[in-house]
């Protein structure tokens, strides 16, 4: 091999793939039928997004509770709840701004969540 091909096939051997990095987008739309603003030119719909499941609607949840309640003039009292159900109930909506993590090739983007900024 001559140097000069050995030197390209060092220079190849060594290129870095495009590091992925999380953005955010703007619900133009709510699922089930999603639209999200990735920046000016591109909107993503839903077969470009894949949904972490506590950011739709009724999304279900099981959860253990214990604690101490107390009813009016009366003293605390120990309960225990097992196998409890919780629904949310903050879904995405219009507007809202999400955190998105691309695929390396960027044909796909998964919602992670809401973004929430203090400014």
């Amino acid at each position: 091999m001559d140097p000069i091909t050995t030197l390209a096939k060092m220079l190849k051997d060594n290129e870095n793939p495009k590091p992925v990095s999380m953005s955010t987008g703007i619900v133009i739309s709510a699922p089930p039928n999603a639209q999200i603003r990735l920046n000016d030119t591109v909107i993503l719909g839903n077969s470009q997004l894949v949904y972490a499941a506590h950011v739709l609607e009724d999304y279900e949840r099981e959860i253990e509770l214990e604690g101490d309640i107390r009813f009016t003039d009366s003293q605390f009292q120990s309960f225990e709840a097992k196998e409890v159900k919780s629904k949310t109930k903050d879904t995405l909506k219009e507007g809202d701004e999400v955190i998105l993590l691309p695929t390396a090739d960027e044909q796909l983007y998964f919602v992670v969540g809401k973004a929430v900024r203090f400014e």
